[in-house]
């Protein structure tokens, strides 16, 4: 990436980041979830391993997760078959952390939305216009656009499930 994500601050840098590549979209939502101080929200198809399964994504979640007590991780997963046949770093840490972790499913309604994104601290946004290809926009500091997701997602999660085949068994 020709971009130093680093230079960019949550809150404060409006400029709007085009991004092509699966390796682009990785490094920015680690930028993102590195600098989250109360939330991460994904609403995913299927939770892509390649972007949200490194080993440094899963130590910025499990900071914010222990920031405080009020820092929430929300993810909607449509298709969650592949985070439990290969595995997922942010299911783990949903097993490790339920009180402040939580997957769901969306319900049939929600099934035809074909973006993808990820806001940190409703102001911070990756958003993928179509979720089967990585071309995106980042921004850090993009509050309209992040409170028009947000109300979308938050519509969702009330009608979604708890992703039942997510849930860890306790024998």
């Amino acid at each position: 990436m020709a971009i130093i994500l680093g230079n960019y601050i949550l809150g404060q840098s409006d400029e709007n980041i085009r991004l092509d590549s699966h390796q682009d979209c990785s490094e920015a939502v680690l930028a993102l979830t590195q600098q989250a101080n109360r939330s991460l929200t994904i609403f995913s198809h299927q939770l892509d391993r390649r972007l949200y399964n490194s080993l440094n994504i899963y130590a910025a979640a499990l900071k914010l997760a222990n920031s405080s007590r009020h820092s929430q991780i929300r993810i909607i997963v449509k298709d969650t078959t592949d985070a439990v046949k290969r595995g997922s770093r942010l299911v783990g840490l949903s097993h490790r952390l339920s009180s402040r972790v939580h997957f769901r499913t969306p319900p049939t309604e929600y099934r035809g939305f074909s973006e993808e994104f990820v806001i940190v601290d409703d102001i911070g946004l990756l958003h993928r216009r179509l979720a089967s290809r990585y071309e995106a926009n980042l921004c850090f500091y993009a509050p309209k656009k992040s409170r028009q997701l947000q109300k979308f997602f938050d519509e969702c999660w009330e009608k979604s499930a708890q992703a039942p085949n997510l849930r860890q068994l306790n024998l």
